[in-house]
């Protein structure tokens, strides 16, 4: 791999800002990919904490237009619990086999697809956090783990080999 020019994308946080995103190339293949921060999330403008905090609060029982921050219209919240939910049974999978690959048990889960998912990113996260040390806040290790397509337009699972 070898750098292979950047590109600019927005980012809200508070203000919207703009972001450099390097891009790295293949000498191989000559396939290029964008190195996003664990911050960004793959064609969404908010952070992923933002994201992740709401998708909580909507799992609490608290309803789009009072589970989104300040700022951000509530049919985007909407927009993240749909995608969500649609990516939900994928993702429930993924994070636990990733919590059982890092040697943790897998997880009990609750009922319901949306409250599934996230406690499956949790245990995902507690057996990164335990067995590779990694650090930062819940949502920003999740989208380490699953390379910043937590609510992407993609179908493939992103750990699935090519």
């Amino acid at each position: 791999m070898g750098f292979w020019g950047s590109y600019q994308r927005d980012l809200r946080v508070g203000d919207i800002i703009r972001l450099a995103v390097r891009r790295v190339r293949c000498r191989h293949c000559a396939c290029s990919h964008a190195l996003l921060p664990d911050f960004a999330t793959q064609g969404r403008l908010d952070p992923v904490e933002v994201i992740g905090a709401a998708l909580d609060a909507m799992v609490a029982g608290s309803g789009a237009r009072t589970a989104g921050p300040a700022g951000v219209p509530h049919t985007t919240v909407r927009d993240w619990r749909r995608r969500f939910a649609e990516r939900a049974p994928m993702l429930t999978t993924g994070f636990c086999a990733a919590a059982v690959a890092l040697g943790d048990l897998a997880p009990r889960l609750p009922v319901g697809v949306l409250a599934a998912a996230t406690a499956a990113t949790r245990a995902a996260v507690t057996a990164a956090v335990r067995r590779l040390g990694a650090v930062g806040a819940v949502w920003r290790v999740a989208n380490r783990i699953i390379g910043g397509q937590m609510l992407t337009t993609n179908t493939d699972p992103p750990w699935a080999a090519a």
